[in-house]
């Protein structure tokens, strides 16, 4: 979900879930940020991204010695900028 502040301004809601068995069993992440363009140069737009995102992933795979689990929930800020030419 995308909501306009101002031009050239906007807050960001993600979110998903996936796994069910294929690749992982379950997992799922929430996204919550601030977008914005901070300039033009040369034809190239500019843009930022500052705000905090979750990543829940729950993978199992092997048995007996041989097993690998990875039952985790990571989470902290995310810093983006990018280029659209």
């Amino acid at each position: 979900m995308r909501y306009t502040v101002a031009p050239g301004h906007e807050l960001l809601l993600r979110g998903d879930i996936g796994g069910f068995g294929v690749g992982s069993d379950f997992s799922w992440q929430a996204i919550g940020a601030y977008g914005f363009e901070f300039g033009t140069y040369n034809g190239i737009k500019f843009s930022g991204v500052i705000g905090y995102r979750a990543l829940y992933v729950d993978y199992v795979q092997g048995e007996g010695r041989q097993r690998y689990e990875f039952d985790m929930l990571q989470h902290g800020p995310i810093l983006g900028v990018s280029a659209r030419f």
